[in-house]
């Protein structure tokens, strides 16, 4: 893969007219910065009951979640397998009954640990399910804690782990009543994860983020928020470094190191997880949905499908009838 390749067919990422891609650059990064949020746009539960739970299978239903975030308290246990969730740039490689914590905000995403399957629950749920007064007690004392900025003494609760024998029995019933009927047992729903909070309280460690450490955050969430605005249309690494105010190497360099994937491969790798949504729902040619997520060259949008996924785009939703 050529250095600054894109989902256009291989080739170097030159620039016909730099002024003019600068320009277009400074006018998207005005543009996805007005906008009110730069987080993931999937909305987690109702208005009026702010919980959701997902069930992952990998990679049956789906290759990993790539790289995000949201203002949501989420916790994921395995059920099965081994996998890999990053946070904030770091590692955890996960066995079954393991659980991942993730406060509100941090970057975090899901992948397979080389060729092993697994699955998993993701339990996620706004603090205003809790607690609706941001200024009660519980808020001030409890909640207000878990940011961006928050660093857990065991983010990572190992099988057996003290935290995780008392942990895991409350999630494991979380998933029994959300399965069951959430509206009839939404108050022990709400009992169980005050017990979890109740137990992670004690769990924060007080240390500052650098300000260097915290930009370098914020740039990566403007660049995976400016990915989720723009992914239909052709983005250059240039144009992304012009972005984060860095040159292109440089940027490339920090992309690595707080991901753990090279930014191409995460934007191909976006872009190929939205074509597979549509794929399997079935409603549009494949040629039209290698070109809507971004894809220039049907070829090249093939090769690396087949590359991610093992199948053809077309072997792909045969399978899944």
């Amino acid at each position: 893969m050529a250095k600054y390749e894109n989902s256009r067919a291989p080739q170097a990422g030159t620039i016909a007219n730099p002024q003019a891609d600068i320009q277009k650059s400074q006018d998207s990064l005005q543009k996805f910065l007005s906008r009110e949020s730069l987080r993931e746009h999937k909305e987690h539960g109702k208005k009026s009951f702010p919980f959701a739970m997902y069930h992952g299978r990998i990679p049956e239903w789906l290759s990993g979640y790539p790289i995000h975030w949201h203002k949501e308290f989420e916790i994921i246990f395995l059920t099965y397998g081994s996998g890999v969730v990053n946070v904030q740039g770091k590692k955890y490689v996960c066995q079954k009954d393991d659980i991942v914590i993730i406060p509100p905000h941090q970057v975090h995403s899901i992948a397979r640990n080389g060729t092993e399957k697994m699955a998993y629950y993701n339990i996620l749920f706004d603090f205003s399910f809790l607690e609706e007064n941001p200024s009660s007690f519980c808020s001030m004392t409890f909640f207000e804690k878990f940011s961006e900025n928050t660093v857990l003494k065991e983010p990572h609760a190992k099988s057996g782990s003290e935290l995780n024998k008392k942990l895991l029995p409350l999630l494991q019933s979380l998933v029994d009543f959300y399965n069951e009927n959430y509206e009839e047992y939404a108050l022990l729903i709400k009992a169980r994860l005050f017990e979890a909070m109740h137990l992670l309280k004690n769990q924060v460690v007080a240390v500052k983020e650098t300000k260097a450490a915290h930009e370098k955050r914020a740039r990566l969430k403007k660049i995976i928020s400016f990915i989720q605005e723009n992914y239909s249309r052709p983005i250059s690494v240039e144009e992304v470094a012009c972005l984060s105010n860095l040159s292109p190497n440089r940027f490339m360099k920090m992309f690595k190191e707080e991901t753990d994937m090279p930014f191409i491969q995460y934007l191909n790798d976006y872009r190929l997880e939205l074509a597979a949504e549509a794929i399997f729902e079935g409603k549009k040619s494949v040629t039209q949905i290698a070109f809507e997520t971004g894809f220039e060259n049907l070829s090249y949008f093939i090769s690396l499908f087949h590359r991610k996924f093992g199948l053809t785009p077309k072997e792909y939703r045969a399978s899944k009838l």
